[in-house]
C-alpha cells in the first residue's frame, strides 16, 4: 500500500472511530475523567499526524508520534494502574514517573503481558525523543546533498501512520473500557484487525 493509499485508509478509520465514540457515556469520577482526557488527546494526535502528512508537513507529523504514544500509555496508567495519591500527584503535575515505569507497570495486566509497549518503546524512544526535540533524527530529514528541505522516506512515513493508526485503535479501545462498553471494545478490535 503506497503512501496516499495509506493516507486514506487512515482517515476512513478516524471518521469511523469518531462515529463510535462521539457521545459515549464515561464514569464522571476522577480516574476515568483523566484517563479519558489522555485517551482524547491521543486520538487528536493520531488525527493531527495524518493531517500533517498529508499536508507534506513530516516534520511536526513525526515528532508528535512519541507525544501520541505518551497520551495513549498514561490514559490506560491513570485507567488501570494509579493509586489515588498517583492521581493528585497528576491533577497537580507532580507526577514524576518515567514512560518506561508506567509501561511496566501496564505490562503486569492482563491482555498487556506480551510485552508489545516496551518492546516498541525500547526500540524506538530514543528515535522518538530525537524528532521531538529536534535532534539529529529530525535534522538529518530536512537536508538533501545541496538543500535543507523535507528529505523524508516513504517507507518511514507509511510507518508512521500505521502506528498512529494502530494507536486509535488501542486508545478507542481503552475508551471503551473507561465505558465498561464490552461490544464497542469488540466492534473497534474487529475493525482495527481488518485495516491490518
Amino acid at each position: 500500500m503506497n503512501l496516499e493509499e495509506n493516507l486514506k485508509r487512515c482517515a476512513d478509520n478516524i471518521r469511523w472511530l469518531d462515529k463510535q465514540i462521539d457521545g459515549i457515556a464515561i464514569p464522571s469520577d476522577v480516574r476515568c475523567r483523566l484517563a479519558g482526557g489522555c485517551l482524547y488527546v491521543a486520538l487528536e494526535h493520531q488525527k493531527a499526524i495524518v493531517l500533517l502528512i498529508d499536508n507534506k508537513i513530516y516534520g511536526p507529523a513525526l515528532a508528535l508520534v512519541r507525544l501520541l504514544i505518551e497520551a495513549y500509555v498514561r490514559g490506560v496508567w491513570l485507567h488501570k494502574c494509579a493509586a489515588e495519591v498517583d492521581l493528585e500527584k497528576f491533577k497537580v503535575d507532580k507526577l514524576e514517573r518515567l514512560q518506561a515505569s508506567l509501561i511496566a507497570d501496564i505490562e503486569l495486566l492482563e491482555g498487556f503481558q506480551s510485552k508489545v509497549l516496551s518492546g516498541a518503546h525500547n526500540n524506538s524512544w530514543k528515535k522518538m525523543c530525537s524528532f521531538t526535540h529536534t535532534g539529529f533524527q529530525q535534522v538529518v530529514r530536512n537536508n538533501t546533498a545541496e538543500t535543507i528541505e523535507p528529505n523524508y522516506d516513504a517507507a518511514e512515513l507509511i510507518e508512521t501512520l500505521e502506528f498512529a493508526n494502530a494507536t486509535g485503535f488501542l486508545s478507542a479501545i481503552a475508551i471503551a473500557g473507561l465505558a465498561n462498553n464490552n461490544s464497542l471494545a469488540n466492534a473497534v478490535l474487529r475493525k482495527m484487525q481488518q485495516s491490518s
